[in-house]
């Protein structure tokens, strides 16, 4: 027989003494609180296989506090029971969820807060816990299939206008973010999905809720979020639904899931991961301030160089007239050039008009000597027939009795044919 069977075969004994001595005396105890947890310190103290155990079981809900101890729950199908780890214990290293651990310690009694607790003093790895073998597995899939490829994500906008959010209503993460964004990024619009985060109806609840904001016009990102937890309180964003969900998704999708230890499968196929959900609403907005003052600062840099440029241009065209004005040219030698060959067409003018005028002169006393009315003047007369008013220079074109117009120096007589033979003879009417 081992030592430990020893040791419960003789804790079953004083069991079987402590109640055969209660039905004996058929005494009812009574005890205040604090009686009642130190009598249950001590009876478990004075257990002796309970002062020296092993506990194979899966870290859940892991922590380390400020000071370097850990706080952590050990499970299985049928039970859960909580465990405290003091700093600079054996195989701190071991501790993270999901793991599969060989707790060495013992049992005791935390009367400030009424709990069982197994103060493990070493830590060995059993295997991997029935979680984190499905998370490995699942992840192994989904990697050989492409849905973590660098190359695949997509970059977020710079200024979104309008994000949705895939959350519980009812949490503080949700509160939270929406601070965060009207701090930051006040003008940005955002459509809320609220959804299950936790539970076996969670998975389909975010596959749901991803679907209904991609289908929303004009969204832009979509922050998937929740808070801290276990990794069975985190197990939903593990989900191959959700993953294939996220990888199908129109626009990019930031993760935003527990803390910044935390990791599931959903981050590594989002777009972006955010160590927190406060870290998120950070990632995705500009900050305002900041927006403002880059304005500000991008403005007077603009008008510097406006006026750089003014000032430039105006130096420019003061030098250009002041280099036209030194280069001015001479142009006196020009203006008489000028005004000799003005005279010179002057004098030619005058001197073709003065020819001119005597030829109208000669022309016009030309004219003057052709004048007929200086011929009647020396005697002559012009004879027209009346009829025809044709004018009559030979006999033959008059026969006897024509009446004919004859116009003399100082007025007209009329007269009419009586004889045709050489000499003719005109009576006046």
């Amino acid at each position: 027989m081992t030592l430990v069977q020893v040791n419960i075969l003789k804790d079953q004994i004083n069991l079987m003494i402590f109640k055969e001595e209660s039905n004996y005396s058929n005494i009812k105890a009574t005890f205040t609180v604090g009686e009642l947890s130190e009598y249950i310190k001590n009876t478990l103290e004075k257990t002796s296989h309970l002062r020296n155990l092993e506990v194979i079981g899966e870290i859940s809900n892991h922590y380390q506090s400020s000071s370097g101890h850990n706080y952590f729950s050990l499970k299985d199908e049928k039970a859960v029971i909580r465990c405290v780890m003091f700093k600079e214990t054996s195989g701190i290293e071991y501790l993270e969820n999901g793991q599969l651990i060989n707790a060495h310690g013992y049992i005791s009694f935390y009367k400030t807060r009424g709990e069982l607790q197994v103060y493990v003093n070493k830590v060995e790895p059993e295997g991997i816990g029935s979680l984190q073998k499905s998370f490995e597995l699942l992840k192994t899939k989904l990697e050989s299939e492409g849905l973590f490829d660098i190359s695949r994500k997509r970059s977020l906008p710079k200024y979104p206008k309008f994000i949705g959010i895939v959350t519980s209503k009812k949490g503080s993460v949700l509160h939270d973010i929406l601070n965060i964004i009207k701090r930051r990024y006040p003008m940005i619009k955002i459509k809320i999905s609220d959804t299950k985060v936790q539970g076996k109806e969670a998975s389909a609840s975010i596959v749901k809720s991803i679907k209904i904001l991609e289908s929303q016009k004009d969204i832009e990102l979509i922050i998937l979020a929740r808070g801290g937890g276990s990794l069975e309180d985190l197990w939903p964003f593990n989900e191959e639904i959700v993953a294939k969900s996220i990888f199908a998704c129109k626009v990019p999708v930031v993760s935003a899931i527990g803390h910044e230890t935390d990791f599931t499968i959903s981050d590594l196929v989002s777009d972006l991961r955010a160590p927190t959900p406060s870290a998120a609403a950070e990632i995705i907005t500009p900050d305002i301030v900041e927006l403002k003052n880059w304005i500000s600062q991008k403005l007077n840099e603009l008008y510097q160089n406006i006026d750089f440029l003014i000032s430039k241009k105006q130096s420019n065209l003061e030098i250009t007239f002041d280099r036209l004005l030194y280069k001015k040219p001479d142009i006196s030698f020009s203006e008489n050039t000028i005004i000799q060959y003005s005279n010179s067409i002057k004098n030619s003018f005058l001197k073709n008009y003065e020819k001119l005028l005597l030829t109208i002169n000669s022309l016009e006393n030309s004219l003057r000597t052709l004048d007929p009315n200086n011929v009647l003047s020396r005697g002559y007369s012009i004879i027209s027939n009346k009829k025809n008013h044709e004018i009559i220079t030979k006999t033959n074109q008059l026969k006897v009795g024509d009446l004919l117009s004859i116009i003399i120096k100082n007025g007209e007589i009329e007269a009419k044919t009586t004889n045709l033979k050489k000499n003719v003879r005109i009576d006046d009417e």
